[in-house]
């Protein structure tokens, strides 16, 4: 009897284990994407949700055109780990343009560098915007530390002029 509940708490530590790693896993490879379409010149990464479950990413939300859509995809079929894409993100549907066409080119270099920052240190669903140097600050963090980083991130970033800061800590 004794050998039967040590082999059902093994058993049940390694399916925590293998279940703690599969998350591990699935939120690398959503920090990838995100990170890779950061990094590209061609998507509105801000404007496009990243989901990933079990090695499947799920692309979501409204880019201004097909290309882009077609390039977030392909962004997200190129990252390791990634086993199937699911790309439900609409393409010329009511976007406004605020982190793609027509928007400064300062701006634009801002949004880069904060962004490439938020990749390197981890820092999960925070979203930035800028507009005429000013950022705001939206998302959902999982601690007030992630929030406070953040903010300073986007602080110490050459050309920022000011910081509103939206974030929310998820409970």
């Amino acid at each position: 009897m004794r050998i039967l509940l040590i082999a059902l708490a093994a058993l049940a530590l390694l399916a925590s284990v293998s279940c703690e790693r599969r998350n591990v896993t699935d939120s690398a490879i959503t920090s990838n994407v995100k990170g890779k379409l950061a990094m590209d010149p061609e998507t509105s990464a801000l404007k496009i949700e990243v989901d990933t479950n079990d090695g499947v990413v799920t692309l979501t939300g409204a880019v201004p055109t097909q290309a882009e859509k077609a390039q977030a995809e392909q962004i997200a079929r190129d990252t390791s780990g990634v086993t199937r894409v699911i790309n439900n993100i609409t393409a010329g549907s009511k976007t406004n343009g605020e982190n793609g066409a027509g928007v400064a080119a300062e701006d634009l270099m801002i949004l880069s560098k904060i962004r490439a920052r938020y990749v390197a240190e981890g820092i999960m669903g925070a979203n930035a915007e800028v507009k005429d140097g000013v950022v705001t600050l939206k998302g959902n963090v999982e601690n007030a530390q992630s929030k406070v980083r953040a903010e300073s991130i986007a602080r110490a970033t050459s050309g920022v002029k000011s910081v509103n800061n939206l974030i929310v800590v998820n409970q």
